[in-house]
């Protein structure tokens, strides 16, 4: 029987680990070093290069130190077999605006490596881009919402975003209460401003931010159309 972890083992084993990490300091820094946690605690090497993949999506890999990744050098494509616990990620997330991809990226591959200490039988990894513009093959939608990437994305989550973090950010911006969002996924001026300040904080993306919320079941759902007769003034307002 494989071993996979839910997302609460996946929260409470990332604030775990980040806390570790972090040490016995007075206050917790509100940003957390993923590359410093994979390198200095995980004990992974981090690479960067250009990867000569069929699959341009795949912009990160964790290495088993078996399975060879193609990449790019000198003008040419070679295989290459990185030793085990090597982490490599697509040159092109070094760009200054792909901070929060390269970020999420890396946490997710160290989600690969903590999910291995745990279920052995788990080795490789890749990360991709998913593009919903383009078709699919049921092949690829496979390869993409496997168990083993669903868990290193929940992972990536609760290590970028424990949930100690969390809540200490929604005090300092929201005075410790749930974020207002009318209907599934609307949010007014002020709440916008707030996902912002926590995203900008985190060093992660405002839609991962928002995603993260929601799993924490720290988001107050009203209806739309209490949105709509506030901001609008149209129509009755919900009491």
């Amino acid at each position: 029987m494989r071993n996979f972890l839910s997302k609460k083992e996946a929260d409470e084993l990332g604030d775990a680990l980040v806390q570790q990490y972090i040490g016995n300091h007075k206050e917790f820094p509100l940003f957390v070093d993923i590359d410093g946690f994979t390198t200095g605690f995980l004990r992974c090497q981090v690479l960067y290069e250009t990867f000569a993949e069929d699959d341009m999506d795949k912009i990160g890999f964790s290495s088993d130190g078996i399975t060879p990744l193609s990449v790019h050098r000198e003008g040419k494509t070679v295989q290459v077999v990185f030793p085990r616990n090597t982490i490599v990620l697509e040159k092109r997330l070094l760009g200054p605006s792909e901070q929060f991809r390269r970020r999420f990226t890396l946490a997710h591959e160290a989600g690969h490596m903590i999910a291995a200490k745990i279920d052995p039988e788990q080795t490789t990894g890749f990360q991709r881009v998913y593009d919903g513009e383009r078709l699919y093959t049921a092949e690829e939608l496979r390869a993409r919402f496997a168990i083993g990437e669903w868990q290193a994305n929940t992972m990536a989550a609760s290590l970028l975003m424990p949930t100690f973090l969390m809540k200490s950010l929604l005090q300092k911006y929201n005075n410790g209460q749930n974020i207002l969002v009318y209907g599934n996924s609307v949010f007014a001026p002020r709440e916008k401003s707030i996902l912002q300040k926590m995203s900008d904080t985190l060093g992660v993306s405002y839609t991962a931010l928002v995603i993260r919320l929601r799993d924490l079941s720290a988001l107050d759902f009203h209806p739309i159309e209490e949105y709509v007769a506030k901001e609008f003034r149209l129509g009755s307002e919900v009491q």
